[in-house]
This record gives structure tokens, sequence and C-alpha cells, in this order.
């Protein structure tokens, strides 16, 4: 894209902080924020609100050592975590807390959203399966742990309540994003 990501402005303000904005909205106890490439830049010109940062030195190793990195800076008491993707603006405070409940209520380990029987993040996770996240390499995310045990899952079915939350990883999903009402 030839910048960062995290800083295209949507509304008027980075990316990133549109997204921070949610999670801070949501019923979300603590807000971290891993940040890896051009985390100086980042952090200069996104307002975190109530999240902290910390930064991933390791980002060049992928997806996996970011989540990783999150995980181990969480305090002992932490019980839970959800993880969302920093470049998913459709993401509402709503949604995040729809994940939250729907795991709580479910008895299951993890919730995730399902479209069309596909889980995608965001992922809440029990403490219990932190220790998987380990496992993870390269540019790997959530979705190989929530895909490959489905039935510790619990699901939202996303169906006609909206499209998916669209990650911004090329320069079309960008002209998409702010050509949409309200962006």
């Amino acid at each position: 894209m030839g910048r960062p990501k995290q800083l295209l402005p949507v509304q008027g303000r980075p990316l990133l902080e549109r997204v921070l904005t949610e999670v801070s909205d949501s019923l979300v106890d603590e807000v971290l924020v891993v940040l890896g490439g051009h985390a100086d830049a980042i952090a200069a010109e996104v307002d975190f609100g109530r999240a902290q940062f910390i930064i991933n030195l390791d980002f060049g190793l992928g997806m996996s050592s970011s989540l990783k990195a999150g995980v181990r800076a969480l305090k002992p008491e932490v019980d839970r975590v959800i993880i969302i993707l920093g470049d998913q603006p459709d993401v509402t405070s709503q949604l995040i807390n729809e994940l939250l409940m729907l795991q709580t209520t479910s008895g299951q380990p993890s919730s995730a959203l399902d479209f069309d029987g596909l889980l995608h993040p965001p992922v809440v996770l029990q403490r219990a399966l932190w220790g998987e996240l380990d496992e993870l390499q390269g540019d790997v995310g959530c979705r190989a742990l929530i895909r490959g045990h489905r039935e510790r899952v619990a699901a939202l079915p996303m169906g006609e309540q909206g499209g998916h939350p669209v990650d911004i990883d090329t320069l079309d999903d960008y002209h998409r994003l702010v050509r949409q009402p309200n962006n």
C-alpha cells in the first residue's frame, strides 16, 4: 500500500483509531494493541484512548508472533481475550459484546463469527486455549485454532445481519471502504 494501513484515513482519522474506538466502547475491560512494523509512526499518529500498546520486535516472523506477544503481555488474572484485527473497520462494539456474551453463555472456551459455516475473527479465547498459540508459526492467526477445533467454538451466525468484516489488505479494499456511506 506504500504506507502503514493502520494510518489510512477513514472518516478523518486513522483506520486503527476507528477500530480502537469500537473496542473501547465495548464491554472489554482492558485494551492492548500489539504494534509491529512502523510502530513509531503509528504510535505518533493514533489516539489510543484507553488502550495500551506494546511493540512486537519479532513482527517479521508473522501474525503468530504478534498473537504470542500480546498474550504474554496480559496480566495473570486475565481469564480470556478477544483478538480483533486492527484492519477490520466494520467490527462494532455491539458485535464484540455479542461475541463475549456468546462465549460466556455457551460454555465453550471460544467464540467467533460464522459466515456460511466458515469461522472468522474477532475470536474470543479462554486462557485454557492460549497454550495452543505457542504452536502457531509464521503468518498464521487464530483462524487456525478455531477452524481446526470447531467443536469448541460457539459460532455467531452472521448470515443476513451484515457483510463479512473485511480486512483492509489492498488498496481496492480501502477504496471500497471509503466509498461506503458514512465512510
